[in-house]
């Protein structure tokens, strides 16, 4: 419908005005159209206008007249161009604890006493600023206040002095913990979430918990559990949280089998052998990871990863299968080591070593070594098979040429033994150990020393046939292989021996015993204790092959003294050995950081009796340090004995890896 205009216009429907000369209207709209009254209220009253301060409207002086020369008195002129030096002083940090943290990553303590420019000291009080806030922040304290004052005395050879001022406020806690991944009927898995209701809020407490949680539920048999996205809400009128972390524990898995793609150095059912777990048992993601460092171990590969997939099967009780994937890389086959070195008790020695990594399948290791020293000379062949038919059961086959030239003995060798052994590794260190093997031996020997001079003054030689049977068992209830600070170790050697020299057949045997304690004294000393005795029983010492008898002295011994330097000896000087044996050592260990102090005093004997005997005791005292690498102590003694001998060393000197026991 079109509608009515004032002063006769018609606006059609389309909104367009029927009327082309509409502009020529508007005049006499504008004039004829009645209004309706409008109210506006009463008038604004607007602000006197104030005139301008004349000083602002006077033209500016001319640049000529301008002193450009900086006030001599102004001590950042100095600052900006020399540099200063400055003091810092914190207050109000250490109520939190976290003093010695932010002295470690401060950048104005790294650079106090130091000169610098004005702008580095403003950089540098700017940047703890916000380190302190960072700090105070992850330790809870959200409410908390930094200030920098900068005191810079007029005299410029006084410097300036920086107050970092912290006002910490109330520390915030937890008021509500919510575990949405764990089911209300599964309550007992929470129990690897460490935080709890009061607990101050920590971004590392945390991570922490999150990650222990995840770690718990992969432990307990849920192989796919997710940790998903946390919810933290901090109440700004009490200084409380609460924490919402979602997720999903998923199924309950067991194990499915293995399969292995990419590189394969050995077949799945060997894989099998090596893995400590069975397809259809509970899932456990530390057998998982264990599988993984033991296939590292075996050095077949360049590098492996080892995952899980879900098989979509299910067990009647709803369990998930994970089947475990292992993708390896291939790895080099083939090694070639050497050494070259020089020791006061050995002189000069070189050795070199070739490996053949999978000669035989599976594990089976071809080693080729051989030794050039000026006391040993040896080439020696054998294949070493590992995790044989049972995980960590290792079988060796060894031939051997030795010939050694030492102070008691000069002996030329030929070797052939097996040995099927379970022992520790880095990977798994094991509470009980075990050898037992068959050793076969020709051995044309010279003894160095004897009780009476012959007449013919020469040495004699003789030729020794040995048939032995090796035993070992071990108990180890210490904490770590390489650096113990707790525990005990036990060892139990026993050795049946045939030897037959000329027409002469004797028996006897070698039995060994070794002992180690060890125990923390405070947060940083450990004291730790060793005894060896050893005994050979059943043959007259002469009788026994002079390689096979009991020697003392020396490095891992008892340090202090000559190489086999402890015991009777012959008339011109050398050892003759003994079938008795004494050893013992006490050491005090102290660490601070990565490095450490050794204080130690060892005690040895040798005789002629078939038991031990604490008669003719030599001792040894000296002190070592100790650097704590991430594989291991690096071990440095020197040590000195009491009761020497001329023969002994004045001062000795001991470098290895790791403790001496």
């Amino acid at each position: 419908m079109a509608q009515r205009l004032p002063g006769g216009l018609t606006l059609p429907d389309d909104g367009r005005p029927d009327d082309p000369d509409l502009l020529t209207h508007l005049p006499e709209i504008l004039l004829t159209t009645d209004l309706p009254d409008v109210d506006f209220g009463d008038p604004i009253q607007l602000p006197p206008v104030t005139p301008p301060d004349p000083e602002l409207m006077a033209p500016l002086p001319p640049l000529t007249g301008f002193d450009a020369a900086p006030r001599t008195d102004f001590i950042f002129a100095q600052a900006a161009q020399e540099g200063i030096r400055y003091s810092l002083t914190v207050t109000g940090l250490e109520e939190t604890g976290l003093g010695s943290t932010f002295r470690r990553m401060s950048a104005l303590q790294r650079g106090a006493n130091q000169p610098a420019t004005a702008a580095q000291i403003a950089s540098r009080v700017n940047a703890d600023k916000a380190l302190m806030q960072r700090l105070l922040f992850s330790e809870g304290w959200y409410g908390a206040q930094t200030e920098a004052l900068i005191d810079i005395d007029a005299a410029a050879d006084k410097g300036a002095s920086i107050s970092m001022i912290v006002v910490p406020a109330d520390r915030y806690r937890w008021r509500e913990i919510t575990l949405d991944l764990i089911p209300s009927d599964k309550a007992e898995l929470g129990a690897g979430f460490r935080l709890a209701v009061g607990d101050p809020v920590r971004a590392i407490a945390v991570e922490e918990a999150e990650g222990a949680l995840l770690r718990h539920l992969l432990r307990s048999g849920y192989p796919f559990a997710e940790i998903g996205a946390r919810d933290v809400v901090l109440d700004t009128t009490t200084p409380t949280g609460t924490y919402l972390l979602t997720g999903d524990t998923g199924p309950a898995g067991i194990f499915g089998a293995i399969r292995m793609s990419g590189f394969q150095p050995f077949d799945e059912a060997h894989a099998a052998v090596i893995a400590r777990f069975a397809p259809g048992e509970p899932y456990d993601a530390e057998l998982l990871d264990d599988f993984r460092r033991a296939l590292i171990d075996t050095q077949q590969f360049g590098g492996v990863t080892v995952s899980i997939a879900d098989t979509g099967l299910r067990e009647p009780d709803g369990r998930a299968v994970a089947e475990v994937r292992v993708m390896g890389n291939r790895g080099p086959q083939r090694l070639v080591t050497g050494q070259l070195g020089y020791a006061t008790e050995e002189g000069f020695r070189a050795e070199a070593l070739w490996r053949h990594r999978s000669l035989i399948t599976p594990e089976g290791n071809f080693i080729v070594r051989g030794v050039l020293g000026s006391e040993e000379q040896r080439f020696s062949t054998g294949l070493v098979m590992s995790n044989f038919r049972v995980r960590d059961r290792t079988l060796d086959l060894t031939f051997d040429i030795s010939g050694l030239d030492r102070p008691g003995y000069q002996s030329n060798t030929i070797s052939l033994s097996g040995n099927l052994r379970r022992t520790s590794t880095h990977i798994w260190q094991k509470r009980w150990t075990w050898g037992a093997g068959v050793e076969i031996l020709a051995s044309n020997e010279r003894e160095r020393s004897a009780i009476e001079p012959r007449i013919d003054g020469l040495e004699q030689r003789r030729t020794f046939f040995i048939a032995a049977l090796p035993l070992h068992l071990g108990h180890d209830r210490s904490n770590d292989l390489l650096d113990p600070v707790t525990g005990y170790r036990l060892a139990v050697s026993f050795t049946p021996e045939i030897s037959r020299q000329d027409e002469k057949v004797d028996s006897y045997t070698r039995t060994i015993i070794d002992g180690s304690a060890y125990r923390h004294v405070g947060d940083a000393f450990v004291l730790a204790g060793r005894l060896r005795l050893g005994s050979i029983a059943g043959a007259e010492r002469d009788a026994i092959a002079p390689t096979r008898r009991f020697y003392a002295g020396g490095g891992g011994s008892v340090r202090g003294f000559e190489f086999q330097g402890i015991g009777e000896v012959g008339f011109n000087g050398r050892p003759v050995g003994g079938r008795g044996l004494f050893e013992s050592s006490i050491e005090g260990r102290y660490r601070f950081g990565n490095f450490g102090a050794v204080a130690f005093v060892d005690a040895g004997s040798v005789n002629e009796s078939s038991l031990p005997s604490l008669s003719n005791m030599r001792y040894g005292v000296g002190v070592g340090g100790r650097y704590y690498s991430s594989f291991g102590p690096i071990r440095i003694d020197v040590a000195r004995a009491i009761n020497r001998v001329e023969r002994d060393p004045k001062i000795a000197l001991y470098i290895s890896i790791g403790q001496a026991f």
